[in-house]
């Protein structure tokens, strides 16, 4: 049977165990192994093991259980509930405050944690029920909640960008970089939608009454202090070379167990067994699909499907922006059927070598990666921000969360164009760095 022909057979096979929601390392594991085996026999197999340990004793791989023990000790300190007072009292007079409030706070939360998921659950365990009691849609709630958790991804540091850094052997340092300036400005694009919103149909968010002073809104600022100085500890080591991205998360890990311990009183035996418990197993999976994902590779790669796709992408008789907008449409639409981490560990040994060939900086794809991976944790049916989100507040229906969600999606859709059209955007703090 023809290399091309095994190939497809292991990518059907691929489909069909996750239409049966088998778990998608399984999956991935399965698929690669039977198409080493028809590509090769036994002998094709036999170098798995190897290879697969190679992959998984990645340096930079080292980074992501540290950065996933800092936002987990977080998750449980009570500073989310700070940062989203703080947001509230200076975000509160404008239209849609809450949501522009859990926004902020999220983006805050984001640039500690690296994990959106815990972003979701920190920020909209206490968010949403807040808009929920006034008077907020619940759509209008839970979709600020769910797309703006999404930030964590793009916002240094960043997990995504970890899992990246051990495929192509690009900076973490300058990938992190890279993702800062479009993070915030996803984050600016988001509020501006959430007021903008709230102004035009202010049914979604009734207007709040409540008044702060301006000694309240520093008062607030202060008691977030522990948070702004966890980003400085962290971004400030790499960004002044002290640290590599890995030693910062071990600094901001023990950082975050101080604050947690001395600031909030909240380690106590349960949480620390909370902390170590679910690290392990966030760990677990992500390595799982790290390893698995790498078998499916494997597979690819002994098929030279790289250089195939790199032939063909490089003969298209189109200008190479067109292909790099068909490459993020194709993206979009995987995104719906296949987990982040996943998604990026197959296709970025696949379409790096193609975009590098046409030009394009692997670090600039790297970004527009993540804001795709971005897409894909709030569209249904696999994201896994919406189930988060259904998950901290039950009483929300996940009609209501896929109807907020929407427009987020064309946010951030709006925002790959942006960084399409201005690279610089993506490439200029990286450069500062080099």
């Amino acid at each position: 049977m023809a290399d091309g022909a095994i190939v497809t057979l292991a990518v059907v096979l691929l489909l069909v165990l996750i239409g049966l929601r088998t778990p998608i390392f399984v999956a991935l594991a399965v698929a690669g192994i039977v198409g080493l085996l028809g590509l090769g026999g036994l002998t094709g197999v036999a170098l798995v093991p190897l290879a697969l340990v190679a992959q998984l004793q990645e340096y930079a791989l080292v980074a992501a259980p540290l950065y996933i023990l800092l936002g987990e000790v977080l998750a449980v300190s009570g500073l989310g509930r700070d940062l989203f007072a703080a947001a509230h009292r200076w975000f509160n007079r404008v239209p849609g405050g809450l949501g522009a409030s859990a926004i902020g706070s999220s983006t805050l939360f984001g640039a500690m944690s690296g994990v959106s998921i815990s972003s979701v659950a920190v920020i909209g365990r206490m968010a949403v029920p807040e808009m929920l009691e006034r008077g907020y849609k619940p759509a209008f709630a839970s979709g600020a909640v769910a797309a703006s958790g999404a930030l964590a991804m793009l916002i240094p540091p960043s997990l995504m960008f970890i899992l990246y850094s051990s495929v192509t052997g690009e900076s973490v340092a300058a990938l992190f970089a890279g993702g800062l300036l479009p993070g915030l400005l996803l984050s600016a694009m988001m509020i501006v939608y959430v007021v903008l919103r709230a102004k035009v149909a202010p049914a979604n968010a009734p207007v709040d009454e409540e008044r702060f002073t301006w000694a309240d809104r520093f008062a607030a600022l202060g008691r977030i202090s522990p948070a702004l100085v966890l980003i400085a500890l962290v971004l400030g080591s790499i960004y002044t070379g002290i640290a590599t991205p890995t030693e910062a998360a071990a600094i901001g890990a023990l950082a975050a167990f101080g604050v947690t311990g001395a600031i909030y009183h909240k380690l106590g035996w349960t949480n620390l067994k909370k902390i170590f418990l679910s690290t392990a197993q966030v760990t677990a999976a992500v390595l799982a699909i790290v390893g698995s994902a790498f078998v499916f590779t494997q597979m690819l790669v002994v098929a030279r499907i790289p250089d195939a796709v790199t032939g063909f992408v490089v003969g298209l008789d189109v200008p190479p922006t067109v292909i790099m907008v068909g490459i993020m449409l194709i993206l979009i639409v995987l995104g719906c059927l296949v987990d982040a981490a996943s998604l990026l560990l197959v296709v970025t040994p696949i379409l790096v070598p193609a975009i590098t060939e046409l030009g394009f900086d692997p670090l600039w794809f790297g970004v527009l990666l993540v804001v795709n991976l971005e897409i894909a944790v709030i569209t249904p049916p696999v994201g896994l921000n919406l189930y988060t989100m259904k998950s901290v507040v039950p009483e929300l229906d996940l009609g209501d969360i896929f109807r907020g969600i929407a427009p987020y999606i064309l946010i951030e859709a709006a925002l790959l164009g942006i960084l399409i059209a201005v690279p610089e955007i993506a490439t200029y703090l990286p450069g500062l760095l080099s």
